[in-house]
């Protein structure tokens, strides 16, 4: 693992990536955030990080979340932090809270990768870093764990991407109505979460670098709730920055 730790306001913002991404994928965001204080962290075979040591066999969720409880650990963080966690970084952080519910303040799932990611045919394109030396997700398992873990009482948002849009790699999607199901997962998210949902409405799947002023804005939107005790979000301005604000979590 690498990390980079920047000093400032608490709460301390933890980014957790996307398959494959470095911490540095975040830096978009980050430089959004002046003043906040912020972690970010390469895993295995990801961005500067060397490759775990053979055999590297398919890992769960749950390795992943514990390798971060572990970096922490050693970069001395100890008092609750803002979790927010993009795709299956977004997993990871599920499964994390569940496991560590006292060190998460609050949270941010963006595109959250869910279940339904088992509708796929295939499911080898699931390396965490590179092809040759990155780590391969169990998927099944992976799943298991998110179906058990546990929502908190915390401020958090829920941000998913415009609707119709697939990355190149997953232009022929294998049923028409994968996009309506990946939708409606990310809405029983935000509801088990008590969540508002934004919809980036001008990003695909790659929301930190599609759109950082909108992710920017929820992860200032639960840090200040952390520190004030309850989350706002301005409707308008969230339309402003190219999202549409769904505030009722139940809706």
């Amino acid at each position: 693992m690498t990390i980079s730790v920047r000093a400032g306001m608490a709460p301390l913002i933890v980014f957790v990536s996307a398959l494959g991404f470095s911490g540095n994928s975040w830096k978009p965001v980050i430089d959004r955030l002046p003043g906040a204080a912020v972690f970010t962290y390469d895993r295995p075979a990801c961005g500067k990080a060397p490759p775990r040591p053979a055999p590297n066999p398919p890992l769960p969720f749950s390795v992943f979340a514990d390798e971060l409880a572990a970096t922490l650990d050693a970069a001395r963080v100890t008092e609750p932090f803002v979790l927010v966690g993009h795709s299956i970084g977004a997993s990871i952080a599920r499964v994390f809270a569940h496991r560590c519910p006292h060190r998460v303040a609050g949270a941010v799932f963006l595109d959250a990768s869910l279940p339904q990611s088992l509708t796929w045919p295939q499911t080898d394109f699931f390396i965490d870093g590179d092809e040759e030396t990155g780590t391969a997700i169990d998927v099944v398992a992976g799943h298991v764990e998110l179906l058990r873990a546990q929502p908190l009482s915390v401020p958090a948002v829920v941000m998913t991407r415009r609707r119709h849009w697939w990355i190149p790699d997953f232009a022929a999607i294998p049923h028409p109505a994968l996009d309506d199901l990946w939708h409606l997962t990310q809405q029983l998210l935000a509801d088990d979460w008590r969540a508002p949902v934004i919809v980036a409405e001008n990003s695909g799947h790659l929301l930190p670098i599609d759109a950082p002023d909108l992710v920017a804005y929820a992860v200032h939107a639960v840090a200040s709730a952390v520190r004030a005790g309850s989350l706002t979000l301005d409707r308008r301005h969230v339309a402003e920055l190219g999202g549409t604000a769904h505030l009722d979590p139940a809706a």
